[in-house]
């Protein structure tokens, strides 16, 4: 189901109504539907407005960004992943300075491939599920060359320093699935529903991520601006 709606129009009221129309009209165990939005803020603005809808039954919903919703799951299934459990996730600022060490590493000069550009070309990778690999197969110019470099030796050292960065948590958890079918049937069949808020905000990743939850149902909701 897909629901078109504008700013302000309560595209979050959509959302919560629904979760909790499933659980008392419908009778859906709270444990069996999911939902995802995009900022910490939204995440706890759903809960407020759904906690005097379910009362109790809000403890083992799951409400969540998109990212919290992979902490959770990769923190589980950590073994599969080859990290530690207790992975570190980097922030901008760590991503930065993991940067210019790989540049001093590969010996390129950081004034003439912008650490931060380099990052900006690594993260549209993993938002489009493209890994090293991949990315060195698709490159057509020195640039592309320079960031498929670029990304191997990130990803080494990410490894190394048993980190993810913020894309690593949906780009994990994709390849989780795809790869460990019986991981992924686990929360297949964990999950009756999944709704997702702001579906606009939606990039490649997140919505095949999205279908690999909901591959065994096919019960998803999404609210999103058209604009």
């Amino acid at each position: 189901m897909l629901i078109l709606a504008g700013p302000g129009s309560g595209k979050t009221r959509v959302i919560t109504s629904r979760i909790a129309y499933l659980r008392h009209i419908v009778g859906i165990a709270s444990f069996r539907i999911a939902a995802v939005t995009f900022t910490n803020k939204a995440a706890r603005e759903m809960k407020e407005r759904l906690s005097p809808m379910l009362g109790n039954d809000l403890n083992s919903l799951s409400v969540n960004t998109f990212h919290s919703f992979c902490d959770r799951i990769l923190r589980t299934e950590y073994e599969h992943i080859g990290i530690n459990r207790d992975f570190t996730i980097y922030d901008d600022a760590d991503q930065m300075s993991l940067m210019k060490q790989v540049l001093q590493d590969i010996n390129l000069d950081p004034k003439r491939f912008p650490p931060r550009s380099i990052l900006s070309a690594i993260s549209g990778a993993k938002s489009q599920l493209i890994g090293v690999s991949g990315l060195s197969s698709q490159s057509t110019n020195y640039w592309d060359e320079i960031v498929a470099r670029a990304y191997e030796r990130y990803e080494e050292m990410l490894i190394s320093n048993s980190a993810v960065d913020f894309d690593d948590l949906i780009f994990k958890t994709y390849l989780l699935f795809r790869d460990v079918p019986q991981v992924a049937r686990t929360y297949q069949n964990k999950f009756a529903h999944l709704m997702i808020d702001e579906f606009q905000d939606t990039n490649i990743a997140q919505y095949a991520l999205a279908k690999q939850v909901i591959q065994e149902t096919s019960n998803i909701c999404v609210v999103g601006d058209p604009l």
